[in-house]
């Protein structure tokens, strides 16, 4: 699994070779294509329980689970990276209140398992994928430096678990550590059971169908495109500010319900259908509201969503007729 470097990486200022666990997910294999883009050798961890295939612009693959401790110290061993971006975790809500153990397990102790490999072979750059859910349930921008966190659900549990083992291994290392808390990411190959998905998947086949079977219709959120989300990470992961410890929101700014969301998609389909709540589909407890402030990280990173509902909306339907 050894990779050298080249002559070419090892005359590179900067960041030269990038490990991205969970690199074959939906966020991960557009981060992956980004990198590769630019010379930067990248290695992909993932154990493809997402369904999706390792991703081609990759320049090593290892398929493992972040949890064996001894297959993350022995790739990190022979890549060598100097920046690793953490993005594998158990993601889907429901799932993760369902089966609390295997959440903690993954989403911690894999965690763990990540910072003590990347201890060992001294890589001095970490960016952590987060989530906006790790801000405590209220209305209003979320700001990073400001607003209070409160962990509501076994997920932000865990993501705010994970924000503190970074805060941690920076100061007990002096290495760099990133947080990205990213918001309602969508994507054509969203391989987990969220919102648009699953409205999508009751569309598909039949045409004439005009009915559509949701739970909780107000609950507003912050949604940005895959392909944004990448280009955030990547920007996080670019800070080259010697800051020890940072964290940034990847959010749009805007925030729509359910069933403003639900329309704007009828209008991109060209097809209207009407919404029919499903009782078994509701959560109990839901956040109201959850807008993201972009404001720090257009700031001091220069990124910003670009697409509206709308753009993102007809971004994802082009992705899937291209599927």
């Amino acid at each position: 699994m050894s990779a050298d470097l080249s002559a070419s990486e090892r005359g590179r200022p900067g960041i030269a070779r990038v490990c991205v666990t969970g690199g074959a997910g939906m966020i991960g294999r557009r981060l992956v294509s980004r990198l590769a883009g630019r010379g930067i050798a990248v290695a992909v961890v993932d154990d493809l329980s997402s369904g999706l295939a390792m991703p081609a612009a990759a320049t090593i693959t290892h398929q493992c689970d972040i949890r064996e401790a001894q297959e993350m110290f022995t790739l990190m061993r022979d890549f060598r990276p100097n920046a690793v971006v953490h993005l594998a975790a158990m993601h889907h809500i429901p799932t993760c209140e369902n089966d609390r153990a295997r959440c903690l397990d993954i989403n911690v102790v894999g965690t763990e398992n990540v910072l003590n490999a990347v201890t060992e072979v001294q890589a001095e750059r970490i960016v952590l994928a987060s989530s906006g859910a790790v801000y405590d349930w209220s209305d209003g921008p979320l700001r990073e430096d400001i607003s209070p966190t409160m962990a509501r659900d076994n997920y932000a549990l865990t993501k705010l678990s994970n924000e503190s083992q970074l805060r941690l291994w920076s100061e007990r290392i002096g290495g760099i550590g990133r947080v990205a808390r990213i918001f309602n990411a969508i994507g054509g190959d969203d391989p987990n059971a969220h919102l648009l998905p699953d409205i999508l998947a009751q569309l598909q086949g039949d045409q004439s169908i005009s009915t559509v079977r949701l739970g909780n219709l107000e609950s507003r959120r912050d949604y940005l495109h895959a392909d944004e989300v990448a280009d955030g990470v990547m920007a996080v992961l670019m800070d080259h500010r010697r800051q020890p410890f940072d964290v940034f929101n990847l959010c749009s700014g805007e925030e729509h319900s359910v069933e403003g969301l639900v329309g704007c998609l009828a209008t991109c389909l060209g097809r209207p259908f009407r919404i029919e709540v499903d009782e078994a589909r509701r959560r109990r407890r839901d956040r109201p509201s959850q807008l993201g402030a972009p404001n720090k990280t257009s700031a001091l990173l220069g990124w910003r969503a670009k697409r509206d509902l709308r753009g993102v909306l007809e971004h994802l339907l082009a992705e899937r007729s291209l599927a």
